[in-house]
């Protein structure tokens, strides 16, 4: 009866986002602007997933709690994205290359059973890297 849609996130720069999560394979959907410029709401696919990205020009900054995933985690609400590759290695290398990752990642071994690593998108927004679900 119920399937994913979409996750919504707020951003400073829609433009830097969108070439963000365009290297990440999400193309770019829907594009609307108010005639006001109030706000800015963008819509990127990827594999039938849909990140809606919503963009005020007066937007606050994150809260600090959120720059962390130790402090983050621990606070009620929505945390992160999670994005399965077949190979961390390759994702790693591929993000380094296209400079959305600075230095080779820590591969962690989740408690569940997957392995991951997270990057951060232009604005501080966690996005997990997670190894492909075995069946």
């Amino acid at each position: 009866m119920f399937h994913v849609d979409h996750y919504a996130i707020s951003v400073k720069d829609a433009d830097k986002s969108i070439d963000f999560y365009k290297k990440l394979n999400f193309s770019l959907v829907k594009d609307y602007r108010a005639e006001d410029s109030s706000v800015r709401i963008v819509h990127m696919t990827n594999g039938g997933f849909i990140l809606e990205m919503f963009c005020y020009p007066n937007s606050d900054e994150l809260p600090e709690f959120v720059k962390s995933l130790n402090t983050d985690l621990m606070v009620k609400g929505s945390k992160h994205m999670g994005l399965w590759v077949e190979s961390l290695e390759e994702a790693s290398d591929y993000l380094q290359k296209n400079g959305l990752l600075e230095e080779k990642p820590v591969i962690s071994q989740g408690r569940l059973g997957r392995a991951y690593f997270f990057i951060k998108d232009p604005d501080g927004i966690f996005v997990e890297i997670i190894a492909k679900q075995k069946s």
